[in-house]
């Protein structure tokens, strides 16, 4: 997929959250769809002082004649020193060659990375835990992994489209940090229109009803920091982990509410007493089946929203 301009945007809000040095890593050569003003502009909105650097545009014609930058050049005025490309095949002259399909990680690549950016890659790999076993031992304790992977109508795009749970339960499983998950809906061009960016990670109620996201082509972006004695392992998913344990807890009928939530008082008022329970939760689903209606005719989602890009 690359790097489109919003793309570029979400990686200098990271940016400005830690600073970015020593050497990043891509799955695979990445196009970059944005000019080196582009890439100012953005920094000056984060509040990012990028790093000195000559422009060098992209090595494809096509985009070089659009004033593009190239990967290099990027990856340069973000801070780092080394920039290295990890592919399966050497067409686009990678660094390092390596199937993501393969059980073992070269002992070369273990903890040598800073950052990880997988830009449309994940999907495309048959043996998705192995992707992630091999992301998470090649970063440094303290690096950082940021995916942009589709959630959303792209048929025949990959083997794959991922929910934000799967990075959400993967991580956390992993005792890794989680820093942002957001669901972004793309315009009709990706590469220069603005995207719509929402909050997966704080959102109140993460369960979207199905069919919500319409038309729009969405990815999730996710970015996470590798703690020290990180363990990949086999996630279960969130949501039913969760309701599994309410259920244990309480002996009755479960509903996982944020502790904080209108709903949660509600339950808490009744907790101990069945029907008024069970009315309770039939309330809180009614009431939510009308919000969601609105919501869907707004074109709108239960996620805070967190901006354009």
């Amino acid at each position: 997929m690359g790097l489109p301009r919003a793309a570029i945007s979400l990686l200098l809000r990271e940016s400005a959250r830690r600073p970015f040095s020593g050497t990043v890593a891509t799955l695979g050569r990445q196009h970059v769809y944005a000019t080196a003003d582009d890439i100012h502009r953005e920094a000056a909105r984060h509040q990012v002082s990028l790093a000195a650097a000559s422009i060098e545009l992209h090595r494809e014609p096509k985009l070089a004649q659009q004033n593009f930058v190239s990967d290099d050049c990027l990856f340069q005025l973000l801070g780092f020193s080394e920039s290295v490309r990890i592919d399966r095949s050497d067409y686009e002259d990678a660094e390092e060659l390596l199937d993501l399909n393969a059980e073992h990680t070269p002992h070369h690549l273990r903890q040598r990375f800073d950052l990880i950016i997988d830009s449309g890659t994940l999907e495309h790999i048959f043996d998705v835990p192995a992707v992630f076993r091999h992301l998470c031992n090649m970063v440094k304790p303290g690096g950082r992994i940021i995916h942009l992977t589709p959630s959303s109508n792209c048929v025949e795009h990959g083997f794959y489209s991922v929910s934000p749970t799967l990075f959400a339960d993967y991580y956390s499983a992993a005792g890794c940090h989680l820093e942002d998950i957001f669901l972004c809906r793309w315009p009709e061009r990706p590469e220069r229109g603005m995207w719509l960016v929402y909050d997966y990670l704080n959102a109140p109620n993460r369960f979207i009803p199905l069919g919500r996201l319409g038309r729009s082509v969405w990815f999730t972006y996710a970015a996470v920091t590798i703690l020290d004695g990180v363990a990949p392992g086999i996630p279960q998913q969130s949501f039913y982990t969760s309701t599994w344990r309410a259920a244990e807890e309480s002996g009755s009928e479960a509903s996982v509410e944020p502790a904080d939530s209108r709903a949660a008082r509600l339950l808490k008022l009744v907790e101990g007493r069945p029907r008024l329970t069970s009315a309770a939760n039939a309330t809180i689903r009614a009431w939510r089946g009308i919000v969601n209606g609105l919501r869907h005719r707004r074109g709108t989602l239960p996620y805070p929203f967190v901006g354009k890009f």
